[in-house]
């Protein structure tokens, strides 16, 4: 079974490579805070000081090699997660009832001054770690340092977006979605 896993993790690590996997445009965030909040404040991390590793963070638990293993680091993190479009297409169903009472924010990676170097593809820093990527269908894409409002550009109530879901086909394509407002 490593073999297997090493085998696949390298066939990803590949892929990437070769499609030239960039940070995309847009990256979502599903939210229970107030369009009104976000615009005040964006999305920041619970600590800009913190130095946690993004498998930390993914994982809501300090390393074997820190003081405190097995904590919880969400107070101590200094990533904001967010997640491409993909992570729309296949919805948990124990997630999916939550959505009702979220938000989904569109974030415009291109504005606000964010840099490319300070989002980190989960699934890549997994692979190249030879760990299990304990939720890959999200397609999280990790912000070090909080996302400031200005590129946070649209918001859509998650009982909008599940009326356009379908369980047995996902998402419509992300330029068919519908029903953003401008935050």
């Amino acid at each position: 079974m490593l073999f297997t896993d090493d085998f696949g993790r390298i066939k990803r690590i590949v892929a990437r490579k070769a499609r030239g996997k960039s940070l995309p445009r847009y990256v979502y965030r599903w939210d229970r805070r107030t369009p009104e909040e976000i615009k005040r404040t964006g999305f920041q991390p619970w600590n800009h000081n913190g130095d946690v590793s993004v498998i930390e963070h993914v994982k809501n638990s300090f390393a074997a090699h820190r003081p405190n293993p097995g904590m919880n680091v969400k107070e101590h993190s200094q990533f904001v997660s967010t997640g491409s479009y993909g992570m729309l297409s296949t919805l948990d169903p124990v997630f999916a009832q939550q959505v009702l009472n979220t938000n989904l924010y569109k974030i415009d990676t291109s504005l606000g001054g964010m840099r490319a170097s300070d989002f980190f593809d989960v699934n890549d820093v997994f692979d190249r770690a030879r760990i299990q990527r304990p939720y890959r269908t999200q397609r999280e894409w990790a912000k070090q340092n909080g996302i400031p409002q200005e590129a946070v550009v649209e918001v859509m109530s998650g009982s909008v977006f599940m009326s356009q879901y379908d369980f047995k086909k996902g998402a419509p394509n992300e330029d068919k979605l519908i029903g953003w407002n401008i935050i």
